[in-house]
C-alpha cells in the first residue's frame, strides 16, 4: 500500500469537522476494483477510514446502492473484500460506508 497520511495533516483543514466523523480518514492512492450492480467497475480510493472510503470513478451510481470493494483492508495491508452503501456521490466519485468497520 501507498502512503497513509491523516487527511489533517495534509490538507490543513478536514472536509468537516472532526466531530461530524466517527473515524479518522486517510488519505492514500490505491487503485481498485469494485462490484455495483452485478458489474465490476474500476476506479481509486482517495481516503479511507474505518468505516469507508471515497472511490474516484466514473458510471452512474445512487445512494444506497450495495458495492463490494477491493482494497488493502487488512491490518497488515493485504487486499480483502469489504462489503458496503454508497453513501455519498458527487461528479468524481462515490464515499461508501462499510457494514463492517475495519480493525
Amino acid at each position: 500500500m501507498r502512503d497513509r497520511t491523516p487527511k489533517e495533516q495534509t490538507e490543513g483543514k478536514p472536509a468537516r469537522s472532526r466531530e461530524s466523523r466517527r473515524h479518522e480518514r486517510v488519505i492514500i492512492i490505491e487503485d481498485t476494483h469494485f462490484m455495483a450492480k452485478q458489474r465490476l467497475y474500476e476506479g481509486t480510493i482517495k481516503n479511507i477510514s474505518k468505516g469507508g472510503a471515497y472511490i474516484e470513478t466514473d458510471g452512474f451510481f445512487k445512494v444506497g446502492q450495495a458495492v463490494t470493494v477491493a482494497g488493502p483492508f487488512e491490518a497488515d495491508g493485504r487486499e480483502s473484500k469489504q462489503h458496503g452503501l454508497i453513501v455519498r456521490k458527487d461528479n468524481r466519485g462515490i464515499g461508501v460506508k462499510f457494514k463492517k468497520n475495519l480493525s
